[in-house]
């Protein structure tokens, strides 16, 4: 018998037992209050104002650089979109649940 058979078999056993036995795990009711704030905490600090000074160093640093011939421009634009993304999630999240809904 081949070892990749041996691999296959025992995942369709686990995966039939899981079927079989597994709806009373799936039903448990979990709290997540603490985990969406702790999330919240992280966002909002990701966000702030230190967030802010770093993206304007980094473009400042990038973009002298990239001037100078040093990087390539490349980089500035990672870090635009960086920022465009960080500060920008927000109104992406909204809109795409705008249009899902």
């Amino acid at each position: 018998m081949n070892i990749n058979t041996r691999q296959l078999g025992a995942v369709s056993v686990a995966t039939v037992l899981l079927c079989a036995y597994g709806q009373g795990v799936v039903a448990q009711d979990i709290d997540f209050s603490a985990a969406e704030e702790t999330g919240n905490q992280i966002i909002g600090f990701l966000r702030g104002p230190l967030a802010t000074i770093i993206f304007v160093l980094a473009f400042a640093v990038t973009g002298f650089l990239a001037a100078m011939n040093r990087i390539s421009w490349v980089w500035v634009g990672g870090v635009i979109l960086g920022a465009v993304l960080v500060f920008g999630g927000p109104a992406f999240v909204d809109s795409l649940r705008d249009i899902l809904a």
